[in-house]
């Protein structure tokens, strides 16, 4: 039995009151969605971790896109669809590759009496195998993909007989083996160079709203990004709640509209930038001291640890002008932040 009923029978209701009834359903199933959420965030939290990690792709088509549908899908716990999905993005991986090296005969193909047929996506990967396109491991990879894909499109006996944890078995297996194919052959080097970094971060910005969420995950995906990229760890201990620095600071702008400025660590870590916030006694301090651009100050600076492990914004504790720097010094100091 299908049961829908997902609407009222709206046909009930005075015209000139449809609406409020619509809305007060709406909002009553908006609570129904929160409270969903609430009850499975542990779990969709945890299948998110179970999904392969490989980095970032330079050499995508749309394949990519049905891959972050089908992770969704995963995640939420909606494991045929991503299977079925999955099965989709690989077949037409297959094909992004097969034309990529001008293997056209590998999508269309004519028969001894020239009718033209679609390679099936089983003669596919004989293909590629037999051509030295795909290694043994990459095959084996995207033909289990293949075999579990049509178990499920084609609803077969066997497919009918599975409980959700095999299901969930096959759509990881599935969401995995592509990952781990993509990243053998379209992975990119891990050593970036300074381009490679900002097209990264670039993209990551460009995502949010699609596939990133919020800003919120933006932040968490440049912290994991960063810590892939450089190869380092930009976090602070589990632990730790807030964080203090006192340094010297070189003023690289004040922006009073925005009640910010930027400071260049000059002794503890030199060239590290921090945007500090800055209130309106502050500003008046910053006016008061006839504080400017490439001027030097001591500070003590405050931050919270977020729940990703980074600091939040930054605040003054306390700042004092300082004159003390010989112009050599000043010098030293711009060649080292203008590298």
């Amino acid at each position: 039995m299908y049961i829908d009923y997902h609407k009222y029978n709206y046909d009930l209701i005075d015209s000139t009151e449809l609406e409020k009834y619509v809305q007060r359903d709406k909002e009553a199933y908006k609570k129904v969605l929160k409270k969903w959420l609430e009850e499975n965030v542990n779990s969709i939290t945890e299948r998110k971790w179970e999904i392969e990690e490989i980095g970032y792709l330079k050499e995508v088509s749309d394949f990519i896109k049905l891959i972050k549908e089908g992770e969704t899908l995963f995640e939420l716990g909606f494991y045929t669809s991503c299977i079925a999905l999955i099965g989709v993005s690989s077949e037409d991986f297959s094909k992004y590759l097969s034309l990529k090296l001008g293997h056209n005969n590998h999508i269309q193909d004519v028969d001894r009496r020239g009718r033209t047929f679609d390679v099936s996506q089983f003669n596919r990967l004989k293909l590629q195998l037999n051509e030295s396109i795909l290694t043994q491991n990459q095959y084996d990879l995207l033909d289990e993909i293949r075999k579990k894909r049509n178990d499920c499109l084609h609803y077969n006996q066997n497919f009918k007989t599975k409980d959700k944890d095999e299901l969930k078995q096959d759509a990881i297996i599935c969401l995995n083996n592509l990952k781990k194919t993509l990243k053998d052959i379209l992975g990119t080097s891990n050593q970036p160079n300074e381009k490679e970094i900002l097209e990264v971060l670039s993209e990551i910005a460009k995502e949010v709203g699609s596939t990133i969420k919020n800003k919120d995950e933006m932040r968490s995906k440049v912290k994991n990004a960063m810590s892939y990229l450089f190869n380092f760890d930009v976090t602070f201990k589990t632990d730790k709640k807030y964080e203090i620095r006192d340094d010297y600071f070189l003023i690289k702008e004040i922006d009073f509209e925005n009640n910010e400025t930027t400071l260049a660590s000059v002794l503890k870590n030199p060239g590290l930038f921090v945007i500090v916030e800055l209130n309106d006694k502050e500003k008046e301090l910053f006016t008061r001291l006839g504080l400017k651009e490439n001027d030097t100050i001591w500070a003590t600076l405050y931050s919270e640890i977020s729940d990703i492990g980074m600091t939040e914004e930054w605040y003054f504790v306390d700042l004092r002008r300082e004159d003390n720097f010989s112009e050599v010094f000043h010098e030293i100091m711009e060649k080292i932040m203008n590298e």
